[in-house]
């Protein structure tokens, strides 16, 4: 993936080098990925429990049309008037480089994973990041994880998965990758939300530019609850300290 400048400045109690590398992914990245990129960036730049310097975020599209704009409705209802990138075309070195890949619907991550289920698992559409972050932290994973950081031994038990989670590391880019791989071992175990009856996936973010532009608005606020819930897991895990 081609160097983009880091969020915010260098410093702060994250692994120094490398940065934690967040891949955004929609169809055209225009207007999904480039709204969950710099909503990404904004939330961790506003977020005191992620450090300066410490979160590379970019996006691409499956199908893009290298250099073509972003949508500026789209990055209006997120909070930014514009952006400076242009589209560009997803490729194997950009999801090789990358430690979090989260796509606008499940259909680009897998995608992703057709390329490799090594990316595979380190893919999640938005809304199924919340989802299985949230459950990592509050369903026992992360209670398991810290405990064990602390010495304590627990025998793996199999009718509980969380008590098969690592134990938390030290240090604030493996604990990113903690998540990250917990969230991917969560997959199944955390309830699902019913199919609807509705023209797009149940955990998908909308295309506004195939289904309709009255879509904006309901996509970004997707885009908004997604991100701020994955940054709220990914600062309690930041917090959470053996005992």
């Amino acid at each position: 993936m081609p160097e983009r400048t880091p969020v915010g400045a260098s410093g702060g109690g994250f692994d120094s080098v490398p940065p934690f590398r967040i891949l955004t992914v929609c169809t055209m990245n225009i207007c999904r990925s480039p709204a969950l990129e710099v909503t990404l960036e904004d939330a961790v730049v506003g977020c005191a429990d992620w450090a300066p310097g410490s979160v590379i975020v970019a996006s691409a599209g499956t199908h893009a049309s290298p250099g073509a704009p972003s949508c500026d409705i789209s990055l209006a209802h997120v909070g930014r008037a514009s952006r400076e990138q242009t589209a560009r075309q997803l490729t194997g070195e950009m999801l090789a480089d990358a430690d979090l890949v989260i796509t606008a619907e499940r259909k680009h991550a897998d995608a992703v994973a057709s390329i490799s289920t090594e990316f595979g698992r380190r893919c999640f559409p938005a809304r199924v990041a919340a989802r299985l972050a949230t459950w990592v932290v509050t369903e026992g994973s992360l209670d398991v994880a810290v405990r064990k950081a602390a010495g304590e031994v627990i025998e793996p038990d199999f009718a509980s998965p969380q008590t098969l989670a690592d134990p938390l590391p030290v240090g604030d880019l493996a604990r990113l990758r903690w998540l990250v791989a917990e969230m991917d071992g969560s997959r199944g175990l955390a309830p699902t939300p019913p199919a609807g009856n509705l023209p797009y996936g149940v955990e998908d973010i909308p295309d506004p530019h195939v289904l309709g532009f009255n879509l904006h608005e309901m996509s970004a606020e997707m885009i908004l609850a997604a991100v701020a819930e994955v940054c709220a897991a990914a600062a309690t895990v930041l917090a959470a300290t053996p005992e």
